[in-house]
């Protein structure tokens, strides 16, 4: 065993572990090529010496900081704490150091000054509100980066929740309820995400045949106090929408305490469905019916994408797309 003050080294690792010290090199920089039987064995041994890789001294052979990028979005928005609890996770066990970044659009250009001068070695794009040229901003720092979502990059990997069929999948709910005066809250229409969610969610109101009112949709940007107040107008119109539905849930928390608010019964005298199903939709004080996106399989996938980026940088872009699915709660009613 190691000794406690100089603490465990990869040759302690290898030898536990009944490897070679290259091997254990490999998986600990995230390469390809190695068993799932040996990977394991290499990360148990990992785990009981407590090894940390010297990543300062990594750095000085492979000119590589061991750091990648994370932009995320709102992180009021607890979906963002989902991802990136997994994201750094992963990039931990890789012998990687996540550094955390706001994807807002107006620090766009801080942001890619900061990214250059940390000299991350990628990045991950968990937000999908950023503009194209906010994108490309970021992305001309030609570092490998791997978009959360349909980026408007296209040469860069990317991994996406299917949000037309997503948006198909919540017009299909609110429809087979009887619903026919539906309310949309959705974010900014500009980003290619909200766009297909709306778009699947507009040709399935066609398919049912539902024509949709457009002074019942309020862009809200995703944000909870600007979901409130459009919540809140759309529940005072002289015919109010018998139905909401909201582009995330954070969308739809702001939408139940509007209706709370105004004193109107959710689902008894509106229907009020998210998208995301983030760990707070379950709790009961929401109940949430909501879009279930695979909030940890997009996490996993996208570290995935971006140390294979790493190891075989001329690689073609790949771009995953995930399917959604509906959760069924109480905030739904048949009329």
């Amino acid at each position: 065993m190691p000794s406690k003050s100089r603490g465990a080294t990869s040759v302690d690792v290898a030898r536990a572990a009944g490897v070679s010290q290259t091997t254990v090199s490999r998986i600990v920089n995230g390469r390809q090529g190695v068993s799932e039987h040996v990977r394991a064995k290499v990360e148990a041994a990992i785990q009981q010496l407590d090894y940390r890789p010297n990543l300062s001294a990594r750095s000085l052979v492979t000119s590589r900081t061991q750091t990648i990028g994370v932009v995320l979005g709102d992180p009021r928005n607890s979906y963002y704490a989902e991802l990136l609890h997994t994201i750094s996770d992963d990039l931990n066990r890789a012998g990687y150091r996540a550094l955390i970044l706001s994807g807002r659009a107006d620090t766009t250009e801080d942001l890619a000054r900061t990214l250059r001068e940390t000299n991350v070695d990628g990045v991950i794009l968990t937000t999908t509100l950023l503009s194209p040229d906010d994108e490309g901003r970021i992305v001309s720092l030609g570092v490998p980066a791997v978009t959360m979502g349909p980026g408007a990059v296209t040469a860069n990997d990317s991994i996406s929740p299917d949000n037309v069929d997503g948006g198909r999948i919540a017009g299909r709910h609110l429809t087979s309820l009887g619903h026919r005066r539906i309310g949309v809250i959705a974010g900014p229409l500009r980003t290619t995400s909200v766009r297909d969610r709306h778009e699947g969610f507009l040709a399935e109101l066609e398919a049912a045949g539902v024509s949709f009112d457009p002074s019942l949709l309020d862009v809200a940007d995703l944000d909870y106090a600007r979901a409130f107040d459009a919540a809140t107008r759309l529940l005072q119109l002289p015919e109010p929408p018998t139905a909401l539905f909201c582009h995330n849930d954070l969308v739809a928390f702001g939408a139940l305490n509007a209706a709370r608010a105004l004193g109107i019964g959710v689902p008894e005298q509106v229907s009020v469905l998210g998208f995301d199903d983030v760990a707070m939709s379950s709790w009961q004080a929401f109940d949430l019916t909501t879009v279930r996106q695979p909030i940890l399989d997009m996490a996993h996938g996208a570290v995935e994408l971006l140390l294979a980026r790493l190891a075989a940088p001329e690689q073609d872009a790949a771009h995953v797309l995930l399917p959604c699915s509906l959760v069924e709660r109480s905030t739904t009613r048949a009329i």
